[in-house]
């Protein structure tokens, strides 16, 4: 079938009445992805819930056949991983409803990243679009899709013009969500701690602008990119950069992201302190080797 029938065609429009009557039941993810699966191959598909002052959870996940590595599975991405996700980010900045392509959100070395390299490479994932729903103010629900290949223009428009209809049930489906999903779960101190371990990560080593230097690098912004975000020249950046290697007392992203995530793990005890000085207080160093983590 080309392309561009497949919108108009008699089994897409069986696949809208099969997740139209699914609504409000148990299988109605695994039937919406199958409808969104005519667009496009689907290797992976999660819901997501972000409290934007609490942890995510993940409402739904089907995963369980790709040949993920422990560092890409959605049980790590929710210890704390989800702070580099460029999705993540667009859904606490109040990104309008709707669906997104990672090239929409993301950085533009966040390919170089270390949070891509885990996520995305290692667990040979070449794409990913989310349809994003903003549901009560400080909560958004994120359908996320991942593909082995890269989506082709024509599949990005169909899955964008069919957003209304997608957005649409996923309210239905999850009615009420804003009104009770507010819980102990989602804003807990241990949530408020997590969130505040990447803001406060560096501080008691480096300057309020070298942190946010390294808060840009773990995110995947190029030293273009943060020269503009920051407005200041590249040359500064990559001085800020050099000092922030040489306080941490490594000499790569890889490091520092090894550093960011291993002392995520003593964000409990560490409320409003920088996380690092915990862990490196224990005479811990990073471990280079991502693979390692």
């Amino acid at each position: 079938m080309m392309e561009s029938e497949r919108l108009a065609s008699l089994q897409w429009f069986q696949q809208l009445a099969k997740v139209t009557e699914v609504i409000g039941q148990h299988e109605f993810v695994t039937t919406l992805v199958d409808a969104l699966s005519c667009l496009a191959p689907i290797r992976a598909a999660t819901v997501y819930l972000y409290p934007h002052e609490g942890l995510p959870t993940a409402l739904f996940e089907c995963d369980d056949e790709g040949p993920w590595l422990p560092e890409g599975n959605v049980k790590q991405y929710l210890t704390g991983f989800y702070l580099l996700d460029p999705f993540y980010g667009a859904c606490v900045d109040n990104l309008a409803s709707g669906c997104y392509h990672l090239a929409d959100v993301a950085p533009d070395h966040f390919e170089r990243s270390e949070y891509y390299v885990a996520f995305y490479q290692h667990a040979h994932i070449e794409d990913e679009l989310n349809y994003i729903l903003q549901v009560a103010p400080g909560l958004t629900l994120s359908l996320s899709l991942v593909s082995a290949n890269k989506l082709s223009d024509a599949a990005l428009r169909h899955f964008k013009i069919i957003s209304p209809w997608v957005l649409s049930v996923l309210d239905r489906h999850w009615e009420g969500l804003g009104n009770d999903a507010r819980g102990e779960r989602f804003e807990s101190p241990f949530a408020r701690k997590v969130h505040a371990a990447l803001k406060n990560f560096g501080c008691s080593l480096l300057s309020q602008r070298e942190c946010e230097i390294a808060q840009c690098i773990l995110r995947g912004h190029s030293t273009r990119s943060l020269a503009e975000r920051l407005v200041i020249s590249e040359d500064t950046v990559k001085t800020h950069r050099k000092h922030v290697y040489s306080k941490l007392d490594i000499s790569s992203q890889s490091e520092l992201f090894s550093l960011f995530i291993h002392s995520l793990a003593h964000a409990q005890g560490v409320l409003g302190k920088d996380p690092l000085e915990t862990y490196l207080g224990m005479g811990a160093r990073p471990i280079p080797a991502l693979r390692q983590l």
